[in-house]
């Protein structure tokens, strides 16, 4: 999975969109996905410098490309902190501000439950109850703090959606914004929280309905989950996946009704006309009265769940289950060993996508470095006096020179006098191993040299004569008089 970066006058960093030639952007029309809409993308000349337009794209890319800049990843780490804490909040406050059993305690003396009675404190002369009951107080999810967080997240929510309508244009444009999937989903677990501010008396069926459409902040985490690869990989499994699937709700379909009309026909029971209700020959009601009542029964065994809330009582009907429970362990281990092999191959090729990014993005950086490489050794070789430059390079390398001291001004040579300590250091040099041994390595070095820039200068004149022999035989009429192609007359070394 690519990723795409590019570079704005004055230093931006505008990923997600690929840069195409010198002064040429690729605009995606959604933002980040990293297998998204590339290839539809329109060519945009990039916006001059201090622009309006410039700006709006620097923002747009900083709202949608988190991995566009350290600040853009910033503002994507605290939504996803906004979003997680929305979440929260409205999870939490689902759960009754006070919640305690009641009718805890029965009096020793008269066995009669103390009405109102808590776990603490326990009453003199009483026992627990075995019938005590929960109570709650009234639900009321804008109480303190969660009316206060749910405000403060709204508020964001509001700004972000604003900040990204108004930099749309530099994006996929205002249109493309507004009928996409994600902003009507972002929009839709916004606007219910003003519909209940300007109708704080609405009937409670209205607030129900409106509580149920602000759980669509729960599939945000999707949305800015973009760089989350196991919720891409998953999603796109289940899209390979599509016929294995299809194939388990249809056997599933098939067996449920099967086993469903089985059940009910062993399992129905007698009807009773004083009790009104089958009854079954143990004396309990069937809870299979119809069939698609007991389809319920069939899909809780074949999935291997069991509540335990039905179950039969007859030998036929529990052979109908033994069936049951064998044909449902068929019925989802075929389907499901299909979608276990396209999760295995999509994670695979999303690790052979990944190492082909990261030697991708190494090979590119060598080829840089070659063709630097290349183009310094070009320079030296179109220079006149390249060769003996290379050659002086080479001696720089493999002779290294000691550090010359500075002569004061005016001063002459002076050799040491006999007897001196510079002259015993002078004659304890020339009697070290290791020195003697630098100074033929010095002087073969040199010698080395100076074979190689002979060689070098008769191969370029062996070259430049082969050369001009070929244009007098080839090119007819040609000049005679020297040419720069002409043998360079070598010099001896040492002379």
């Amino acid at each position: 999975m690519g990723e795409s970066d590019g570079r704005q006058p004055g230093g931006a960093l505008f990923s997600g969109q690929e840069t195409g030639e010198e002064g040429q952007v690729t605009a995606n029309g959604q933002g980040t996905s990293e297998a998204s809409s590339s290839s539809k993308a329109k060519m945009r000349p990039a916006p001059p410098h201090g622009s309006f337009r410039y700006y709006q794209l620097k923002l747009w890319t900083l709202l949608d490309e988190p991995g566009s800049s350290v600040l853009a990843q910033v503002w994507s780490t605290f939504m996803m902190m906004i979003i997680l804490l929305s979440i929260g909040s409205f999870t939490i406050a689902s759960a009754p501000e006070d919640r305690h059993f009641v009718d805890v305690w029965v009096n020793a003396t008269t066995d009669e439950v103390i009405e109102g009675s808590k776990v603490s404190p326990q009453p003199p002369n009483s026992y627990r109850s075995f019938g005590h009951r929960p109570v709650q107080s009234p639900l009321d999810e804008n109480r303190t703090p969660f009316g206060e967080i749910e405000t403060f997240c709204i508020m964001v929510f509001t700004v972000e959606y604003i900040l990204r309508l108004f930099t749309s244009p530099a994006g996929p444009g205002v249109l493309k914004y507004l009928i996409n999937l994600a902003n009507i989903v972002d929009f839709i677990s916004i606007i219910p929280w003003y519909i209940e501010r300007s109708l704080p008396g609405g009937s409670p069926q209205v607030l129900s309905v409106l509580r149920l459409i602000r759980l669509t902040r729960i599939t945000r985490i999707f949305k800015m989950s973009k760089s989350f690869q196991g919720i891409i990989m998953l999603l796109t499994t289940l899209r390979k996946s599509a016929t294995a699937l299809l194939m388990l709700f249809a056997f599933m379909g098939v067996f449920s009704l099967l086993f469903a009309t089985l059940i009910y026909t062993f399992e129905m029971g007698e009807y009773d006309e004083i009790r009104k209700q089958y009854v079954r020959p143990d004396g309990s009601r069937s809870p299979y009265e119809s069939i698609p009542t007991s389809m319920w029964w069939t899909i809780v065994t074949m999935t291997t769940v069991g509540y335990g809330d039905q179950f039969p009582v007859t030998e036929l009907g529990k052979l109908v289950a033994v069936f049951t429970m064998f044909s449902g362990l068929i019925v989802l281990s075929l389907p499901i060993t299909i979608i276990g092999a396209n999760f295995d191959s999509e994670y695979r090729e999303f690790k052979k996508a990944k190492q082909e990014e990261v030697e991708r993005k190494r090979r590119a950086r060598r080829a840089q470095e070659e063709a630097a490489e290349a183009a310094r050794r070009a320079a030296e070789q179109l220079s006149p006096d390249g060769p003996k430059k290379r050659m002086s390079g080479l001696g720089s390398l493999l002779l290294p020179t000691a550090p010359s001291t500075p002569k004061k001004e005016g001063a002459s040579a002076q050799p040491p006098t006999p007897g001196s300590v510079a002259a015993k250091k002078e004659e304890a040099e020339k009697k070290d191993p290791i020195k003697i041994i630098q100074t033929i390595i010095h002087e073969s070095n040199y010698q080395l040299l100076a074979e190689i820039d002979e060689l070098l200068e008769r191969h370029e004149n062996k070259l430049r004569a082969q050369v001009k022999d070929v244009l007098r035989r080839h090119a007819a009429g040609i000049d005679e008089r020297p040419t720069p192609l002409d043998p360079k007359i070598i010099v001896p070394k040492g002379t």
